[in-house]
């Protein structure tokens, strides 16, 4: 059995099936410290996978809305954790498109 941490890895970085990340998540319970601490520049690199056409804006908000929320996962800063919540929830916060999810980047470089 693969630890949480390399799940949540795997899962932060694209690294495989979304829906199979969450399924082998689940074998563990919600509540944990975080095991993963995610930090700006890891953040912009995932970012820029749909600056570069790699992933689609489904993608992004389905991988915003498995870590949205997760004991288990951390940021550096809470400005991530924050743009996490605005990825996941575009009928609350609007459209993501390229032109804003680049002034995103712009903003914490």
């Amino acid at each position: 059995m693969r630890s949480r941490k390399e799940i949540l890895t795997d899962l932060f970085f694209f690294k495989g099936n979304l829906s199979e990340l969450q399924d082998e998540l689940s074998q563990y319970s919600w509540d944990s410290e975080p095991v993963l601490i995610i930090n700006k520049q890891d953040f912009l690199s995932v970012l820029n996978l749909y600056i570069l056409d790699e992933i689609d804006i489904e993608d992004m908000t389905n991988w915003a809305n498995a870590l949205e929320c997760r004991d288990d996962l951390d940021f550096e800063d809470e400005e991530l954790q924050e743009i996490i919540f605005e990825l996941a929830n575009p009928e609350i916060n609007g459209e993501i498109t390229k032109e804003r999810l680049q002034k995103i980047i712009n903003n914490l470089k």
